[in-house]
């Protein structure tokens, strides 16, 4: 054990450092180092921010979540953050308890108070605030299409319940759930599934049939009536999941929402064929829609784009849910398949990438180059230099 130090010598080393007792609490900590010290495998240390601790105080938990292919996370109830360990070039001495300089109480006599310290550290982790990569949701929900009732032959329930999805897609809670309502998915006896493309195309083919019979339009007819007339067609869960999906609902007026049913249809004629005679296409695409609905050129954004310079002009399926996570993968991919893009073109494929300090115009000022023709801003790879 080590030899005791005496307040002497301590007021000796203060006149060495060039310090008199004036300068210092009259509570003087001697350290002293454990025989054994911690191993770095059996304590972690995290960087926390003050809101963070009082998150953690209030009663809430943090979940760390990770698997092979990607960087570990730290999820709070509504948030998700990048883990990583960083290197101080300072050591960081653990100690069981140790006070403050305010937490010291004043006295008129000069005391030492001895710490030993548990373990010695250089690394810790820190926490980065990041927008999840929910890809792997719809990915997952991809195991378990929907494809109407009269199809469900177990009757076993499948799919994901809520508690599983927590446990595999490395997001928070809230940031799952707001992705959920988002995504065409509806939940089928208590698990999350997917809606098949040919299931919502049929539920929308058929109700408009039943529109055509009755020589009615949607936004003439009410809420409980076609809820009544799908009754037979789906549950009552699915059919209010395809109203909140391809209907603008107010109150108990409808009306289609032209670029959900519209992108639906392009998903629905595009991926057999992956490339679409343009001409051919647009005839498709606008015959099979609803009546009182226009198939524009612009909702195919994020969903397909439409190449001219071709030899006949295609129509080529590039949905943005199949493409990388990864900004540099995702560019690469889309400079590839077209040289240049304008801002409105390309913007779906980038804003999914984005967070809250860092949108479009910023990760393609980062990662692209900008050119002008014809009053018209283009962004093309940062590395063509033709």
């Amino acid at each position: 054990m080590a030899a005791q130090r005496t307040l002497q010598q301590v007021n000796s080393m203060l006149n060495l450092a060039k310090y008199s007792e004036s300068d210092v609490k009259e509570e003087s900590i001697v350290v002293n180092f454990a025989k054994e010290l911690v191993s770095s495998k059996e304590i972690k240390l995290l960087e926390l921010s003050k809101d963070m601790v009082d998150y953690i105080k209030s009663g809430e938990s943090l979940y760390i979540k990770g698997n092979d292919t990607s960087n570990v996370v730290l999820c709070t109830n509504t948030h998700t953050f990048d883990l990583k360990e960083a290197e101080t070039s300072n050591s960081m001495l653990i100690l069981p308890s140790l006070d403050s300089g305010k937490q010291v109480e004043a006295s008129e006599n000069r005391t030492l108070k001895t710490q030993e310290v548990l373990g010695i550290y250089h690394t810790y982790y820190e926490m980065k605030p990041i927008k999840p990569r929910l890809q792997s949701l719809r990915n997952a929900l991809g195991n378990f299409p929907y494809k109407g009732k009269n199809t469900e032959l177990s009757r076993e329930p499948t799919g994901y319940s809520f508690a599983e999805l927590k446990d595999i897609i490395l997001a928070s809670e809230e940031e799952i759930l707001c992705k959920l309502q988002e995504l065409h998915c509806v939940k089928v006896k208590g698990r999350w599934r997917l809606l098949d493309v040919g299931f919502m195309f049929g539920w929308i083919s058929h109700l408009d049939t039943i529109l055509r019979g009755r020589e009615s339009r949607l936004d003439d007819i009410s809420k409980s009536e076609v809820e009544d007339w799908m009754a037979l067609f789906d549950t009552p869960d699915v059919n209010e999941k395809c109203m909140s999906l391809f209907m603008e609902v107010t109150g108990d007026y409808l009306r289609w929402n032209s670029k959900a049913v519209s992108q639906l249809f392009a998903m629905y004629l595009l991926p057999e064929l992956r490339a679409f005679d343009c001409k051919d296409f647009f005839t498709a695409w606008q015959q099979s829609m609803p009546d009182g609905v226009t198939a524009l050129e612009e909702y195919l954004d994020g969903i397909a784009i439409v190449d001219y310079d071709s030899t006949p002009s295609l129509v080529k399926y590039m949905p943005e849910f199949e493409m990388p996570e990864d900004v540099n993968e995702r560019l690469d991919m889309l400079f590839r398949t077209r040289s240049k893009w304008t801002l409105q073109a390309i913007t779906p494929y980038i804003q999914p990438l984005t967070d809250a300090k860092t949108n479009v115009a910023a990760l393609l000022t980062k990662y692209a180059r900008s050119s002008t023709v014809n009053g018209v801003k283009y962004y093309s790879s940062k590395y063509n230099t033709s």
